[in-house]
């Protein structure tokens, strides 16, 4: 294990720095003098500090944070080790992060706060939060009695839905909504001669009046029963330059007793897709959005199982191209499955497609309100050279 000391960095500059005062020839100032002067400038300090993180809505952690700092107290660093390459983050350093308590389950480990509860599974991807399932890109390693967590679950699947200081602040007024296939693509078949495109063209409807009602100013990139490519849909986004992009699909499997609801981001850049396990290096454009593509996507998959009372079968990352390259945050849903013998039917109901829409109306104001929250000061990852097992490999 290679690890090294770095000095702690508090974004947002709470400090303000003072102009030294050019000497005096004719007056020296005593030492009580210059002792009282240091105390003022301490106090102002301080308070200029305390100003900045109220302005900036910080959480209790970082007015506790920096309470700690005025009080001159050491902020202690987030652990890690190497393994394979990459950094994994000691899951109790995650937990004091965040205010919270760790407690050891059979299989896993869970973190909890009165406001959140995060459950981790040993050697598994799948994990939770606030009883949603969520996908991480590698499993939790055990050492011991010890638990890490890899860097890019923390930064872009567990921090930016626990917090809304990590997302990128934009105002949303514009919608793009994409439903799936069209014209010759047919998409998934399902029950009784269902057929994707014709369920996600209605739902999108549905969706766009609901948003339009809302307030927003919403485009839809096919209205009919229309074949576009996947680049065509691309380069609509970029063409109208929406604040969001929801892409609506229809699931479909040759195993008939699947069913269930899954919201898709576009899977980081070094990182493995949900349903693959080799990393890909390469970025794109929607790699610029990842925690908020996350957080829409875990909004929009926790009001859609409020209102459906669907299986939840989690948020996911994936390569998809209208997500990999859209020019915002961007989500693909897979609204269930057509080809289960009642989710299918359910699909092309109507009063089932008005839940449908309700809870990715829910999700996306919800995102939308974190979205839009005041910047707040954020205390980065820092590295250390606690003793904790593992090596670069």
């Amino acid at each position: 294990m290679f690890s090294f000391f770095l000095p702690l960095l508090l974004f947002g500059d709470i400090f303000e720095t003072q102009a030294a005062e050019a000497p005096r020839r004719t007056y020296r100032p005593t030492a009580a003098q210059l002792r009282l002067e240091k105390q003022h400038k301490e106090q102002a300090a301080r308070i200029q500090a305390i100003r900045r993180q109220a302005a900036g809505n910080a959480g209790n952690a970082q007015r506790k944070a920096v309470a700690a700092v005025s009080a001159g107290k050491q902020i202690q660093p987030i652990r890690y080790m190497w393994y394979k390459s990459n950094r994994f983050f000691l899951v109790h350093d995650i937990a004091r992060y965040y205010g919270m308590t760790v407690h050891y389950l059979q299989k896993g480990v869970m973190l909890k706060s009165p406001r959140d509860t995060i459950v981790l599974h040993y050697e598994k991807r799948l994990a939770s939060v606030n009883q949603v399932s969520v996908y991480l890109t590698h499993a939790p390693i055990l050492r011991g009695a010890l638990v890490y967590l890899d860097e890019k679950d923390f930064q872009l699947v567990i921090d930016p839905v626990v917090r809304n200081a990590p997302l990128w602040k934009h105002p949303l007024k514009t919608i793009l909504i994409d439903p799936g296939h069209g014209g010759k693509d047919q998409g998934a078949p399902g029950v009784n001669g269902l057929l994707e495109k014709n369920v996600t063209l209605t739902l999108a409807h549905k969706l766009a009046l609901r948003l339009r009602k809302s307030g927003y100013r919403v485009f839809m990139t096919r209205i009919g029963d229309r074949n576009l490519t996947l680049q065509q849909r691309v380069d609509m986004c970029g063409k109208l330059k929406p604040d969001l992009f929801i892409s609506v699909h229809c699931n479909a499997v040759a195993n008939k007793k699947t069913q269930g609801i899954e919201t898709y981001a576009a899977t980081p850049q070094g990182a493995a897709s949900t349903s693959d396990s080799k990393p890909v290096q390469q970025a794109s454009a929607g790699n610029s959005f990842n925690r908020n593509n996350y957080r829409l996507a875990y909004e929009v998959q926790k009001n859609l199982l409020g209102c459906t009372k669907a299986e939840d079968r989690g948020v996911r990352h994936a390569r998809f191209f209208v997500i990999r390259h859209a020019a915002c945050p961007a989500i693909l849903i897979e609204t269930g499955f057509l080809t289960h013998p009642k989710e299918g039917p359910l699909l092309n109901a109507d009063g089932y497609q008005d839940k449908l829409v309700d809870g990715i109306v829910l999700g996306i104001s919800a995102y939308a309100k974190a979205a839009a929250a005041m910047p707040v000061n954020r205390f980065p990852v820092m590295k250390t050279s606690a003793a904790v097992p593992g090596r670069k490999k």
